[in-house]
């Protein structure tokens, strides 16, 4: 059972997990994260913190899953409906813009799509209408997000 808003909620699949580990005593930001069997690092960017700039950083995690989820949605729907979609490539930049509330700050995501093969400006379309997948779909809608302290 979980807390969220004040109100009681209940998880009905197992969620994702990832566990994210920083040793205190080393001067590197380097983290070490892990899902499921699967470990990699994240870093900051230079010139953030004695960063080394040994690894991604968070951003450019959020960004990459943005990519892969895009990706990979295109080539599924292209496959179940026969299109002749021979590659497909997706690129997503992260910038800060002025925001319109004076001393604020506005996130934004650019995604661009490039499709190969010989597909009609139908399936165009609709390979572009696929590549809003579940992981843009839940940073475009918003994610809340329950923060717990562990015993």
């Amino acid at each position: 059972m979980r807390y969220q808003n004040g109100q009681v909620t209940t998880t009905t699949q197992t969620p994702k997990t990832v566990t994210a580990s920083l040793d205190m005593t080393e001067g590197s930001l380097a983290t070490d994260l892990q899902v499921r069997h699967h470990r990699f690092a994240a870093d900051e960017a230079p010139p953030a913190y004695n960063s080394t700039d040994e690894h991604p950083d968070p951003y450019d995690y959020i960004l990459a899953g943005i990519a892969a989820c895009t990706v990979i949605s295109i080539r599924l729907s292209a496959e179940a409906k026969g299109y002749p979609l021979t590659r497909a490539e997706v690129s997503v930049a992260f910038e800060r813009r002025p925001a319109a509330v004076e001393g604020g700050q506005a996130d934004h995501i650019t995604r661009t799509i490039t499709l190969h093969g010989d597909l009609s400006e139908s399936e165009r379309v609709k390979l572009m209408r696929a590549a809003n997948c579940a992981a843009y779909k839940s940073i475009i809608n918003g994610i809340p997000i329950t923060t717990e302290s562990a015993p």
